[in-house]
């Protein structure tokens, strides 16, 4: 536990970032008797609940373009909150607010940073111009990183090599497994409102919609089903640039029936329990909370075969691991779920056991200690 009183300031590139994943992490510290701000691009108004416990909030103009001249002017306002308000730790999240959060230590040599990696950029697979720049970045940064977190077995195991005094493997940002309970909502009322039969084979995909998370795959895997006689539904939760032209190749090849976009949505605990499994086809990830939430319903997920997905599932045992842009295989082992339901309950059942130790309390309670 904390023993002495410390002020903290969590640096993210977008207040979304807090609002999304950090606020029990705040709230914990803020119970243990220390001060704890932020300083973010507010992109929305962070949370009322962490408002209410007199969290300051500090608009800084981060850009997720690294070379956009607005970083510049959010380090120098950073400069000026280290310099007013004399943080002993900075705490950050996402590259962006990284690279400058951890700067501070050049006029601020005393100040301890903490950097919480959601996913290093450099992975097995990365593209080649991602080492070239990511990875020299990250190993000079290093010497301006007191302790670094890691979410997964890769990122940990390249972390521990370089020059940071602590390196430390957290399952993540935790999971509220109360608020996943699949007994929380009427699974048939939600998939009326959906306008989904009840004996449909339902598919949720949570995910952003950009090229990372790979909504393609799905696609080309849920054509290769339909044309096998194999009637499965797709429902997909998230916004993102890539939206517009994924309807349109839905439309065009007449799996409108199929596969429903939804956009960004704030039900998605109540849309998971309306589903059969969940997928996640993305090239890259650090350690998909979206999957955790779906094994918190007791649900088995077809994710493809990469740093972070294959840390959560149980490739034959809580899901299926699939290889990246392999849409035969992925219709396959959607397939196999879909000719066997007791399989999927048993693996819903297993994912739910797993999950147990990703319990956002227990997670909390492993970081807290970082701050000492």
């Amino acid at each position: 536990m904390v023993k002495i009183m410390k002020k903290i300031l969590y640096i993210t590139t977008l207040s979304r970032t807090i609002n999304a994943f950090l606020v029990p992490h705040i709230e914990k510290l803020i119970s243990e008797g220390n001060i704890v701000d932020c300083a973010c691009s507010i992109d929305e108004e962070v949370d009322k609940k962490l408002i209410d416990k007199g969290v300051r909030s500090f608009h800084v103009p981060f850009t997720r373009n690294p070379i956009n001249p607005l970083n510049l002017k959010a380090f120098r306002n950073l400069l000026k909150i280290q310099s007013e308000y004399k943080y002993d730790i900075v705490h950050v999240h996402t590259p962006i607010a990284a690279l400058y959060g951890r700067l501070l230590k050049l006029k601020f040599p005393k100040l301890k940073t903490i950097y919480t990696v959601h996913g290093f950029h450099f992975y097995k697979g990365a593209p080649i111009v991602n080492w070239g720049i990511y990875y020299p970045l990250e190993r000079i940064m290093a010497y301006y990183t007191d302790t670094m977190i890691t979410m997964n077995f890769e990122d940990f195991e390249r972390a521990r090599k370089f020059k940071v005094k602590e390196t430390h493997k957290v399952n993540g940002v935790g999971v509220n497994l109360s608020s996943y309970n699949e007994n929380l909502f009427n699974k048939l009322e939600t998939r009326r409102k959906l306008n989904l039969k009840k004996d449909d084979f339902v598919i949720i995909m949570i995910a952003e919609v950009n090229k990372n998370k790979n909504h393609k795959q799905m696609i080309d895997a849920v054509e290769l089903l339909k044309m096998r006689g194999v009637n499965v539904k797709v429902i997909c939760a998230g916004d993102g640039p890539l939206l517009d032209g994924l309807k349109k190749d839905i439309k065009e090849r007449n799996l409108d029936d199929n596969i429903q976009l939804l956009g960004n949505r704030r039900d998605v605990n109540e849309l998971i329990t309306a589903c059969d499994i969940g997928i996640l086809m993305s090239f890259r990830e650090g350690l998909p909370r979206n999957i955790m939430e779906l094994m918190a319903c007791k649900k088995p997920v077809v994710g493809t075969k990469i740093r972070g997905i294959r840390d959560l599932v149980d490739d034959g045992v809580t899901g299926f691991l699939v290889n990246v842009s392999d849409s035969r295989e992925t219709a396959a082992k959607i397939e196999e779920l879909f000719n066997n339901r007791e399989l999927v309950e048993q693996m819903g059942l297993n994912a739910y056991e797993s999950i147990k130790n990703y319990e956002v309390e227990r997670v909390i309670e492993n970081l807290v200690e970082v701050y000492v």
